[in-house]
């Protein structure tokens, strides 16, 4: 045999062990994407974007479906029920994943234990908002200064218990040592209103739904989670630089899928999303909104999703998050 003929073969061999070995053609219909929130938030506009390249890649039209209710858990137990043939895929978030545990002890499921990540397919900042003119404060320092003249003489809104804003806003009352009445509303519409109303006094709002606010002049930001500046609002300073480095956190989304599924399925899909996470009309329309794309060899992906979750919920029950 020629040397010719044996790197062909070589090579030929490599390729097999490096796919998923599937016995037929898969997908050969449709996939639904279930987004456990209501449109038009931060996860479903990632999904409603991941969903165009990832129909790419695999063939097959997927469809975004949303089913909200219970913090998450209504969407994310839909799935479970699913068939694990791969065909139904959940929109997860570091905030369902490591945090909803914690709030909600007598789930039917466990996330680290019934969920597979195939990909993170976006971060997504959070940015401190308040009214333009109703504090009169114009920074970080201003508010935590107001905040601390009165126990809680402010309030914050956020999308309910466990979520972002209220993982992020409690985080901040313990790093800067003043108190404050939580607000929960259903969602960031709701919540921002409120904040533009008057109604409520800070939000850390995602920022693929308050940049056009902020752009607009409807609400002030004084800071945002990410590790740099947007170039969206290079104006506002992070939290690290505002002084409260222990407040900056990844807010992450994932496509997972049930833990039963076929590891080849698996296997395909992951690569399918690492793909789909460099496709550049994707990245551009996050980029747009303020959220990023995330990139993650598929062999990576679960070490990353469990030891960030990890993080999360050390976190969480550092800020005393727990069942209501």
């Amino acid at each position: 045999m020629g040397i010719g003929r044996r790197n062909f073969l070589a090579g030929a061999g490599a390729a097999l062990f490096a796919r998923p070995l599937l016995a037929n053609p898969w997908p050969t219909r449709p996939l639904r994407l279930v987004v456990p929130f209501a449109a038009g938030g931060p996860g479903d506009f990632v999904a409603r974007q991941i969903a165009v390249p990832l129909s790419q890649k695999l063939g097959q039209t997927v469809v975004v479906e949303n089913k909200p209710g219970a913090g998450g858990n209504l969407g994310t137990q839909s799935v479970l029920d699913a068939s694990p043939d791969g065909y139904t895929i959940l929109l997860n978030t570091v905030g369902m994943h490591a945090v909803n545990p914690l709030m909600f002890p007598d789930l039917r499921f466990q996330p680290q234990r019934d969920l597979l990540a195939l990909g993170v397919v976006a971060t997504v900042p959070n940015v401190l908002v308040v009214h333009p003119t109703k504090l009169g404060v114009g920074s970080l320092a201003d508010l935590v200064r107001l905040g601390r003249q009165k126990p809680d003489n402010l309030s914050y809104a956020t999308y309910g218990a466990g979520s972002s804003p209220h993982i992020y806003g409690a985080l901040l009352l313990k790093a800067a040592k003043f108190t404050a009445v939580t607000v929960p509303y259903k969602g960031s519409a709701p919540a921002s209103s409120d904040v533009m109303a008057g109604n409520v006094d800070f939000l850390f709002d995602s920022m693929t739904t308050c940049l056009g606010q902020i752009q607009g002049g409807k609400l002030k930001a004084l800071a945002i989670t990410s590790s740099a500046r947007s170039p969206l609002l290079p104006d506002v300073p992070t939290l690290a630089e505002a002084g409260y480095p222990a407040v900056s956190l990844k807010f992450w989304l994932s496509l997972q899928v049930s833990a039963r599924t076929p590891p080849a399925i698996v296997g395909l899909l992951r690569e399918a999303v690492a793909e789909s996470t460099r496709n550049a009309t994707y990245g551009n329309a996050l980029v747009a909104r303020g959220a990023e794309p995330f990139h993650l060899a598929p062999g990576e992906v679960q070490d990353f999703v469990n030891r960030d979750a990890a993080r999360w919920t050390a976190l969480a029950r550092s800020i005393d998050i727990r069942s209501e």
